[in-house]
Order: structure tokens, then C-alpha cells, then sequence
């Protein structure tokens, strides 16, 4: 069973908070910290608050 969220990453889908065991919230903050750390003009301290918010996009998107 997951523990309750510490905090550090958050997930939160349909305004439903998804349970992450700690070691799954550690790797994906992570990875995300790493990755925008590599974006020109960015500097990442790791106190940050950083909010990614993705959009389901139109129905044609996925049409070949």
C-alpha cells in the first residue's frame, strides 16, 4: 500500500490525488528536476516549486 505523500511530488489527475510510494516519488522528481535543469536559462536549486499542468488535446491529435 502506498504511504501518504510527503510532499515532494505530487500527481494529481481529475482533481484526484494518485498515492506514490516514496521511492516512485524520488525518481520521478528527480528525473523531472534533471530534466528541466538541462533547459537554457535554468537553474535548478531543488527548493523549488515547479507545476506541469498537460492537456488532453483535441480528438484529431491522435488521428493519423
Amino acid at each position: 500500500m502506498p504511504e501518504k505523500n510527503n510532499g515532494n511530488l505530487v500527481i494529481i489527475i481529475d482533481d484526484k490525488n494518485l498515492a506514490l510510494h516514496p521511492f516512485v516519488q524520488r525518481i520521478m522528481r528527480k528525473t523531472v528536476l534533471a530534466m528541466i535543469s538541462t533547459l537554457k536559462g535554468v537553474e535548478i536549486q531543488g527548493d523549488e516549486t515547479i507545476k506541469i499542468k498537460i492537456k488532453k488535446p483535441p480528438d484529431s491529435a491522435f488521428r493519423s
